[in-house]
């Protein structure tokens, strides 16, 4: 499982709009000129057209000129005017007077801007009083009882195409929300702002109410659990899914899995963590060795030898709600997993050991595939005599738990066969010529396999 921690360290553009001295101070309470304001009406349509923005004009102001250095390091004459829109956010738009180009500067990312340098402009007409107010539509995908109440900018993370804003909301825990530059440069997406870290961290909510957000999904894993700390693992992007780890009081606390839109999915108790732990905030040691136990027993009563020296949960099962554990114990060679189902689940337990495990396209982690490959070698020692094993395939299970498999040898011999369960040899194994021929449902794919040329009067079988 790749887990991203991407929020911890993203990197931000940010860019800034500076005003020249003949604009209005951002730092002043601005007084609208009429003359202004008749420019910038008059200009805007125009203006929006080019800037390419999302905006019906509901009012506008001709702020002034600045200046700043383009590409070639010359001085570049700019013409800024706000608008506010009939719905939605409204901008900035700055127009350079040599090359007619309009680029675009939300009135909330003039806010953030001007927050951190006055000297930068801000938005000023009443329309855009409450700059923040167009983020509550996209929030509440989030959060349904989300009013944004304030809003920053965090700056673009340019190589993704997004805007990254902190965004608080009325009388509820806030969070950071990505932006799509366009409708196809990103996907709109959330994350709690344990998440956030250094030039991420979060301003308007603390690390308790950002806890206190989860308390729905913790509650559908384990209503008794009053959180008491809490901090996020990771994000698997692909899978859309965030993992928490949660500190309950009293008792022993979980690893949470939620959608990135904080929807329940699913939980593991610390001894189960696998390679989400190890847990922070209970102490796994001991449910561990007990875990051990209870495991041993389960295997026992399921006539399986196994004295558990170490396990790992591997997955689980949504749809059995069955969990995926693998065993290390030494009265199984060839290693032990085990789906075994949870608390409601009417599934049945089914073992397997590392043969069945890697033709079903999962490898054990304590029994490494080198081990398996070497049973092999002996194996088709046994039955063919002239192959050293240089490449196996695990094509896949057989009947009866026979783990269907091709054999590339040095000398360019190879096979198919089916290792039968209790991998003391082979039900059935042939050459990749007779498997051809025959037309088997498996057949050799090992580029050169089975391309040996026997001596005369032999045979390539």
């Amino acid at each position: 499982m790749s887990l991203s921690t991407f929020l911890r360290g993203a990197a931000m553009a940010v860019a800034a709009l500076a005003l020249g001295c003949s604009a209005a101070s951002a730092a002043e309470a601005v007084k609208l000129n009429d003359k202004q304001r008749a420019k910038g009406v008059a200009d805007a349509p125009a203006l929006i057209q080019a800037a390419g923005v999302p905006c019906e004009p509901a009012d506008a102001y001709y702020v002034g000129e600045s200046s700043s250095k383009g590409a070639d390091g010359k001085p570049v004459k700019l013409q800024v005017t706000e608008v506010s829109c009939k719905a939605g956010g409204g901008y900035l738009l700055s127009k350079d007077t040599t090359t007619n180009k309009v680029d675009k500067f939300n009135c909330t990312q003039a806010f953030s801007q001007n927050a951190a340098n006055n000297k930068q402009a801000k938005c000023v007409l009443p329309g855009n009083e409450k700059h923040y107010a167009w983020m509550t539509p996209l929030a509440q995908q989030y959060d349904e009882a989300c009013t944004v109440s304030n809003a920053r900018w965090m700056g673009a993370v340019t190589d993704h195409g997004f805007d990254r804003y902190e965004v608080a909301c009325d009388g509820r825990p806030g969070f950071v929300m990505d932006v799509p530059f366009t409708a196809t440069s990103a996907k709109l997406s959330f994350s709690n702002c344990l998440m956030t870290k250094g030039n991420s961290a979060c301003q308007y909510t603390t690390e308790a109410q950002a806890m206190q957000s989860l308390q729905a999904p913790v509650k559908q894993a384990q209503p008794s659990c009053t959180v008491e700390k809490a901090r996020w693992i990771g994000r698997v992007t692909s899978e859309g899914q965030d993992f928490y780890e949660i500190g309950c009081a009293g008792k022993p606390g979980f690893v949470l899995q939620t959608t990135t839109t904080m929807k329940y999915i699913a939980s593991v108790g610390c001894d189960r963590a696998g390679t989400l732990g190890p847990c922070q905030y209970t102490d796994a040691a001991s449910l561990t060795a007990e875990a051990r136990t209870a495991y041993g027993e389960k295997l026992k009563a399921a006539g399986i030898s196994c004295t558990v020296a170490e396990y790992n949960l591997i997955g689980t099962e949504t749809a059995t709600k069955r969990d995926l554990i693998e065993f290390k114990c030494p009265e199984q060679k060839f290693g032990l997993a085990a789906f075994i189902p949870n608390t409601g689940s009417t599934a049945k337990f089914e073992a397997m050991d590392c043969f069945t495990m890697i033709s079903r396209r999962k490898e054990c982690g304590f029994v490494p595939r080198a081990t398996l490959d070497k049973h092999l070698d002996v194996l088709i020692k046994a039955a063919k005599k002239d192959c050293d094993v240089q490449q196996v395939t695990y094509l896949g299970r057989g009947d009866d738990d026979a783990a269907l498999v091709e054999i590339a040898c040095t000398n360019k011999r190879g096979y198919v066969g089916a290792v039968v369960k209790a991998r003391t040899g082979f039900d059935e194994v042939v050459s990749c010529n007779i498997a051809k021929s025959r037309k088997y449902p498996i057949q050799c794919e090992i580029p050169g396999n089975g391309t040996y040329v026997p001596p005369a009067g032999g045979s390539n079988d």
